[in-house]
């Protein structure tokens, strides 16, 4: 009798955490059913997109004349005298300032102070001039960052060649690649916009709804304007004659660019507005010109098909012809 009431209790119990087992079960299969059907629907709605950080304001300062600007531009009047000894034997990057580039630099220091709000972050080229420059602004309580990035184009075997040298068939090559000409051993423009992008990436990120400041050189500040007006390689032909005059970037130039409506104080998505000062000038415009609204460049399909026609067919006959010989 004591084993089969033994017997009756094991069985009992036994169903029991059967029971308990199955319900157990079936929670953990309804918890994970819930879990799946949330995760489903989840995973295929579209979320909105999360907006873009994007810095405020980007200001640019190019180098006082350096020890290079002043040889070079002597050496184009027919005095070619300072290429020679310690000049000679110095790569471009410790070129220091002259007495005018020292004074570019404290006029530009003046300017920011007068035309902009204070600046969250500034970096400097390791370029011994843009780091004097820096340095001359005088900007009162700044830390600076030396940025490799922000580094002069490398021209190769024309850092040194006096501007005779140039005029050889490196310049006609320059003449016909335009935007995608490198020195031999060198960086083209179009590679110097592949830094600046990257430089953007780093800054939007670290700096969102922020000001920062750059000291940088002319060639890079080109390329800021290349890759914020989307402007393509025809236009950059044009405006390579016009930059002598109204575009020019001058030693101890500023270019300043916005999402804030200089009117309103309204941010837009993207940059919107440029100024390209030069303190420093003898023109009133030059020194304070207004502010330029502008929009990236795109193109309708009659636009492509106007600046291709700039450019004539080089053969007249189609070369798929069976037979046909090209007439230039």
């Amino acid at each position: 009798a004591c084993k089969t009431l033994a017997s009756t209790q094991a069985a009992h119990i036994l169903a029991a955490k059967k029971r308990r087992a199955s319900l157990f079960t079936q929670k953990i299969f309804e918890s994970m059913r819930r879990v799946l059907r949330g995760a489903t629907a989840r995973t295929f709605v579209v979320q909105p997109r999360p907006p873009k950080r994007r810095l405020l304001e980007l200001t640019l300062v190019r180098h006082g004349q350096s020890e290079g600007n002043l040889a070079y531009r002597r050496a184009g009047q027919g005095d070619d005298s300072l290429y020679d000894g310690a000049f000679m034997d110095r790569h471009s990057s410790l070129w220091r300032l002259t007495d005018r580039g020292r004074r570019e630099a404290r006029a530009a220091g003046e300017w920011l102070k007068e035309n902009c709000d204070q600046f969250d972050a500034h970096y400097t080229s390791e370029f011994l001039r843009a780091m004097e420059t820096s340095a001359l602004l005088n900007i009162e309580g700044a830390r600076w960052y030396a940025e490799p990035n922000c580094r002069e184009r490398d021209w190769g075997s024309w850092d040194l060649a006096r501007p005779n040298e140039r005029l050889s068939k490196e310049e006609s090559r320059r003449r016909r690649a335009g935007l995608y000409f490198a020195p031999a051993g060198g960086e083209s423009l179009a590679a110097v916009i592949l830094r600046v992008d990257l430089l953007l990436d780093y800054l939007h990120g670290r700096y969102p709804d922020r000001r920062v400041l750059i000291v940088c050189h002319g060639e890079l500040m080109w390329a800021f304007r290349l890759r914020f007006e989307k402007l393509n390689q025809i236009q950059f032909r044009d405006m390579a004659h016009v930059a002598r005059h109204e575009e020019r970037i001058h030693n101890g130039s500023v270019l300043r660019y916005t999402r804030e409506d200089p009117a309103t104080g309204e941010p837009a998505k993207s940059f919107r507005w440029m100024q390209l000062a030069t303190p420093g000038h003898g023109d009133a415009i030059k020194r304070q010109p207004p502010w330029k609204e502008f929009r990236p460049m795109s193109y309708s399909n009659s636009d492509l098909l106007e600046l291709v026609g700039r450019f004539p067919n080089i053969y007249r006959s189609s070369l798929d012809e069976p037979g046909a010989r090209p007439a230039s």
